[in-house]
């Protein structure tokens, strides 16, 4: 029997390609049962890339009681990106109306760097209204009549017609870790070049690769990232690779401890997908030895199996009490080895910074985060 890490990372990878023939392992997917292949198929759609696949599965012979559901998740997500395509749309054209501007945070702008960008399958918009966050929420409740909430603390949250947006006030949440207020700093200023159009592409390209990195590092540091999470940062560097600064990029990436985790994407990235990242062509150019810190061998198996499946989580996780609270603490507690490769913050600071976090603004214990 193959290992189902490989069968999702060949499809994964397949997909990609846009090249059925390259699913490496055809043959042993022939032994595969209706069982396994239905497993395969909810496997892929809890990573949020059974759409991505599903171009390659039809090419494959799997059984027809799984490939019809299998295509209807590339159909749903097709037209969910059209109806979010036109939410965030309505939601732009009414603040530039009043003069403000929007900027789009992954989601939407992610799925640009896709093949098929409606094969992106995302849930929420992000949005950030740089220094009119509370102005643009005011627009948009009075234009909207909808009900604004703020459970977690660096933006609100309103669903407007059946879409969940999340109105950025700030890029990162500024009280865990205490590094992403230094972070964000970096951020604000490859931001604030934007009126000199010669060279703004290019710091904000940096600045995409940047926040973007930073998202999916917190995500995995706290709870988890899937496939979906490995391929955006695959192909957004990918995309970008020429409009990037690369030793920006690996400078900041050392500075905030960042760089196990990072040498650990880009390896899969390309062991798995066949993709050479930006930060390791810039080292191979310069002909000098990759300065993003080597990983424990053992780390990468471990941070595959976690792409794929994710951490064992209690039954305490769908609480809403004081419940919620303890299962995050033990998951605090479960995910240090993450942690350690993702932020330059000490155990404690992160312990702390995470409940001084929650004290402000108690809501977000019951964030999903």
């Amino acid at each position: 029997m193959v290992n189902e890490i490989d069968i999702a990372f060949a499809l994964l990878r397949s997909s990609l390609e846009n090249d059925g023939e390259h699913v490496t392992l055809n043959s042993e997917l022939r032994t595969l049962s209706s069982h396994d292949w239905w497993h395969l198929f909810r496997l892929l759609q809890m990573n949020h890339v059974a759409a991505l696949t599903a171009d390659t599965m039809v090419q494959l012979d799997v059984p027809r009681e799984v490939k019809i559901p299998w295509l209807a998740e590339q159909e749903k997500a097709t037209s969910w990106y059209r109806y979010q395509q036109q939410i965030q749309q309505d939601i732009v054209n009414l603040l530039q109306k009043h003069g403000i501007e929007t900027l789009v945070l992954k989601g939407t702008r992610t799925a640009q760097h896709y093949p098929q960008p409606e094969l992106r399958e995302f849930g929420d918009l992000d949005l950030y209204f740089y220094d009119r966050h509370d102005e643009a929420d005011r627009i948009v409740q009075r234009h909207f009549g909808v009900d604004i909430t703020n459970d977690i603390n660096h933006h609100t949250k309103y669903n407007l017609r059946g879409v969940t947006v999340e109105s950025h006030y700030h890029l990162l949440n500024h009280y865990h870790p205490r590094s992403n207020r230094t972070y964000e700093a970096l951020l604000q200023q490859l931001l604030s070049e934007k009126e000199k159009l010669s060279t703004f592409n290019f710091q904000f390209s940096t600045f995409e690769v940047l926040f973007l990195l930073r998202h999916i590092a917190c995500h995995f540091a706290a709870s988890r990232i899937t496939l979906r999470d490995l391929v955006d940062w695959t192909l957004t560097c990918k995309a970008l690779d020429s409009q990037v600064d690369w030793s920006l990029v690996e400078k900041t990436v050392n500075d905030y401890g960042m760089t196990g985790f990072v040498s650990a994407l880009n390896t899969i990235a390309s062991n798995r997908l066949g993709v050479q990242l930006g930060s390791q062509k810039v080292e191979e150019s310069k002909s000098q030895k990759n300065t993003l810190s080597p990983f424990h061998s053992s780390t990468l198996p471990l941070i595959e199996k976690d792409l794929v499946y994710g951490s064992p989580q209690s039954a305490d996780h769908e609480r809403e009490d004081l419940g919620r609270l303890f299962w995050k603490v033990r998951r605090h507690r479960a995910n240090r080895w993450k942690q350690q490769l993702v932020f330059n913050d000490s155990s404690l600071s992160l312990l702390l910074s995470s409940l001084t976090a929650h004290t402000r603004n108690p809501r977000s214990i019951l964030h999903k985060l």
